[in-house]
């Protein structure tokens, strides 16, 4: 038996919901009747997909994340037999609708490990969402995102392990992701549940220096797509000046309406970095805009809580 619980505000009132595969293979829906603080949760039937219930043989575990960048949430679906279901949201964001499935792929070869447990996030902050895995036997999987953040590709798989050593990320059985900047030093961190009921914390002490503020790297304008992305409850945005130049970055809802100036002052050249924390927004999409001098540019990114 086992439970695999997912949040998101999936009818996107503002309020976070509860999925839950079970080992059956069936993902029931919890709608949050209550409020974020104090979450009240009824049984909202189980998600479906043309018509009939989602049913992965046994133990379903989905992750929600917008696979396409369409602005949609769409899911992801680890099953006992070890491949990682892909349902793309036909519907909308606020009442996703679902069809057939694709089966997540390593090149030509179907992503497989027993008793899957998948989680999708922009590990290595390239800008591109990648995929992780936990299995039956207590091991943990990176897939890099080889593709694009829009149309993602993986051609190899990589065993998680602490720093350089050749001993590998392991708990006993039934490897269970989360990530989350637990220390809040900037990076991910690994928190792994496993069959014994423990709970697995592995710092992340990677030094990022591919970011570093006011280094300057390039002769043109550019803004880069933030990363994590999909994200909550922060990310980072990543621009570049090619001079000393005034910079205004602002974000905007899907309705046009301006929520939030990030920055709104004079900067010098180089590579500059935004750590942008979104407790104060609901889940959906957003538009953040940079205006540089006459250069100007607008990304999309998606908040998922």
């Amino acid at each position: 038996m086992g439970a695999y619980p997912q949040t998101a505000d999936w009818n996107e009132d503002g309020k976070k919901d509860l999925l839950v595969g079970d080992s059956n293979g069936i993902i029931t829906l919890y709608l949050n009747t209550g409020t974020n603080s104090a979450p009240v949760l009824t049984n909202s039937g189980q998600i479906q997909a043309a018509g009939t219930q989602i049913d992965v043989g046994s133990r379903a575990a989905p992750a929600v994340t917008d696979w396409n960048n369409d602005g949609k949430k769409d899911l992801v679906i680890g099953t006992d037999l070890g491949s990682i279901r892909l349902y793309l949201n036909v519907g909308t964001n606020a009442a996703p609708v679902f069809n057939s499935y694709t089966t997540l792929m390593m090149g030509t070869t179907p992503i497989s490990h027993y008793r899957s447990s998948p989680e999708v996030w922009d590990l290595d902050g390239d800008g591109k969402k990648d995929l992780l895995l936990g299995d039956w036997y207590g091991y943990m999987y990176f897939y890099s995102n080889t593709g694009t953040d829009a149309n993602p590709q993986f051609s190899t798989e990589v065993r998680l392990r602490p720093g350089d050593t050749p001993n590998l990320l392991w708990v006993d059985r039934s490897a269970r992701f989360d990530l989350a900047d637990w220390d809040d030093d900037g990076d991910m961190d690994v928190i792994v549940g496993e069959w014994n009921a423990y709970v697995n914390f592995f710092r992340n002490i990677t030094v990022i220096t591919s970011v570093k503020p006011d280094d300057p790297v390039s002769d043109s304008y550019s803004l880069q797509q933030n990363f994590p992305n999909p994200f909550n409850p922060s990310t980072t945005i990543l621009y570049i000046l090619p001079v000393p130049s005034k910079v205004n970055l602002s974000v905007y809802n899907i309705t046009g309406q301006l929520v939030k100036v990030l920055v709104d002052e004079s900067k010098a050249s180089g590579t500059h970095r935004v750590d942008w924390n979104v407790d104060d927004l609901r889940s959906g999409v957003y538009f953040y805009k940079l205006t540089a001098g006459a250069f100007s540019d607008v990304k999309k990114c998606l908040i998922v809580k």
